[in-house]
């Protein structure tokens, strides 16, 4: 899956090489029988919203596991940065990948867990949109000024994509989509 309007912005502004990284691990995950999902910005720009990312966030069943994998190739170009035991680099690109627990939230507080992947494949796996705009919300309302960008992507993603009031989001966020999707149609 590649958005046409995400790949025009990435070819203009210079950050193709996310997607290249992003498919050399999806490659070297899949080599291995592991699966992954694409979540955050590029998932927000291959659901309609073409804005910058400079990284990848990859949702894996064991982070451990896919760091050990990720990483074998002492030559690169994937390289672990010190201190941060679930972000590696593309040493080519200057792409960081963040690896993101499958089963688990984000971040205390959270209550939308990472998807669980069940596809081990070379081609980028995105999440599906209902859950994209879950984790998204979630990861807002726990840290409000910190992830304003979280807010703007599901507002940007409802506009451009049109989405229906009752789109199937996690319980746990239902009441923030709402007041986003009444609050839009009231400013028409």
């Amino acid at each position: 899956m590649i958005d046409q309007d995400a790949y025009v912005l990435r070819e203009g502004t210079g950050t193709s090489g996310v997607i290249e990284t992003a498919r050399l691990a999806a490659g070297r995950l899949a080599d291995h029988l592991i699966p992954h999902l694409i979540v955050g910005g590029v998932a927000v720009q291959e659901h309609g919203y073409p804005r910058v990312t400079l990284d990848v966030d990859m949702v894996v069943p064991d982070v451990l596991d896919a760091l050990e994998i990720l990483t074998a190739d002492v030559t690169g170009p994937l390289v672990r940065l010190r201190g941060l035991e679930d972000r590696i680099k593309d040493s080519r690109t200057g792409t960081a990948i963040d690896l993101l627990p499958a089963g688990k939230v984000l971040k205390r507080g959270c209550k939308v867990p990472f998807p669980l992947p069940i596809v081990a494949s070379d081609l980028l796996q995105i999440v599906d949109l209902e859950k994209l705009i879950s984790l998204k919300l979630d990861n807002w309302a726990n840290s409000q000024l910190h992830r304003l960008r979280d807010k703007s992507d599901v507002i940007e993603i409802i506009l451009r994509r049109k989405l229906p009031r009752d789109l199937a989001v996690d319980a746990a966020v239902l009441s923030s989509y709402l007041e986003i999707w009444d609050g839009l149609r009231a400013e028409k």
